[in-house]
């Protein structure tokens, strides 16, 4: 019985998490439009940026380093300093 709850709480758990993801692409579309470009289009920049990463691992490598970098608890201004480098090829900063 301990075990099912175990179990259970941990799918639970884990639907949650994979439910409520965001994947690296759109973080970055996301960050764009609220930090550097108003006017972005995030799904359209999103759905790029995805297709991109097919088949590309150095770009999809480059979207992680992006997110990562956008998702640090930052002004915007800083952010552009710090993730220029991580995004430009990515989301077109």
């Amino acid at each position: 019985m301990k075990n099912r709850v175990v179990t259970w709480v941990a799918a639970l758990g884990l639907s949650m998490v994979l439910s409520g993801c965001k994947g690296e692409c759109a973080i970055a579309c996301e960050k764009k439009q609220e930090c550097w470009r108003a006017d972005t289009d995030v799904k359209a920049c999103t759905e790029t940026c995805e297709e991109n990463s097919k088949g590309n691992k150095n770009f999809a490598n480059q979207a992680d380093e992006c997110a990562e970098c956008v998702l640090k608890d930052l002004v915007c201004s800083e952010l552009l300093q710090r993730c220029a480098d991580d995004c430009i090829s990515v989301v077109g900063l």
